[in-house]
């Protein structure tokens, strides 16, 4: 962690899954008594997210909490992996889906107030399919706050996907998720298995959110490759609804990882800002 001045020492925990397979997670605490609990989550591909420089420069704006990292199935905080695209393990390509990745989280977390005390504070950070993930694990455990970054909103994870895709490109592609659902093995397709598209297709980041109360922050950048339209759709039909759950900033002048035009990133100011609305989330009405 970039922010190692300040917290203690990253310990590095297993925990064993239901079929004996091993979950690997990172908890590191602030040398102070901890005023909660940062649940950080990365996007895709898969590299050890302990050392994620964008989770580091999020984790380092809560430096009252604890943070904890649940890696991705199949990879360890010293999984050698350098491109985290086309040299992913065998373990993981066997076993990642996103539903997998929810229930490690959530089994994590179980297990953490089954050996420490109970965090009254329980706030949920997740980036690109971090965000989809966490948006999940908010429906069912119903945290403080979720802060959600450049993630998929709208419709279905695959209809997201899918508008991404050139529309000379869109027939394979969609060719590719239907055969997909029929046999949902480790064939390769835009660095994801068959079997992480068949789970995660049909995931819809706008049920999660209607099923909590938990007030959402939605980070998007105005230059993101992906449609920022959706998401303000979203934000228009919860403010209609009377639903004051959620707050949606956009930055119009930043792209999907919160770089600028220059490319300098933007994130340790907009982690500072999500920090600070963390602390009172803010009500869109």
């Amino acid at each position: 962690m970039s922010a190692g001045q300040v917290f203690a020492a990253q310990q590095t925990h297993q925990l064993a899954r239901a079929d004996g397979t091993v979950i690997h997670y990172t908890l590191d605490a602030p040398a102070v008594e901890s005023a909660g609990l940062i649940v950080l989550a990365q996007g895709s591909g898969c590299l050890p997210a302990a050392h994620s420089v964008n989770l580091a420069t999020v984790r380092a704006a809560f430096p009252a909490y604890t943070g904890l990292i649940v890696e991705k199935s199949g990879i360890a905080p010293d999984s050698a992996i350098e491109n985290g695209q086309t040299d992913c393990p065998k373990a993981f390509l066997d076993t990642y889906t996103l539903s997998q990745r929810v229930d490690d989280y959530a089994r994590v977390l179980t297990h953490l107030k089954s050996v420490t005390a109970t965090f009254d504070t329980v706030i949920l950070f997740g980036g690109s399919e971090g965000g989809l993930a966490m948006e999940a694990l908010a429906a069912r455990i119903h945290p403080t706050a979720a802060i959600l970054l450049s993630g998929s909103v709208g419709g279905t994870f695959g209809e997201m996907v899918l508008s991404e895709v050139p529309p000379e490109g869109q027939p394979s592609v969609s060719a590719g998720f239907a055969q997909a659902r029929v046999t949902p093995d480790n064939t390769l397709l835009g660095g994801h298995t068959y079997r992480f598209w068949a789970d995660s297709l049909d995931h819809r980041s706008s049920d999660y959110l209607e099923a909590t109360d938990t007030p959402f922050l939605l980070i998007y950048g105005g230059r993101d490759t992906a449609a920022v339209q959706p998401v303000r759709t979203l934000a228009d039909r919860f403010a209609q609804q009377g639903r004051c759950n959620l707050t949606y900033w956009e930055f119009p002048a930043l792209n999907h990882g919160m770089a600028d035009p220059t490319g300098l990133s933007r994130m340790p100011e907009i982690a500072r800002l999500a920090a600070s609305w963390a602390e009172h989330p803010m009500k869109s009405c």
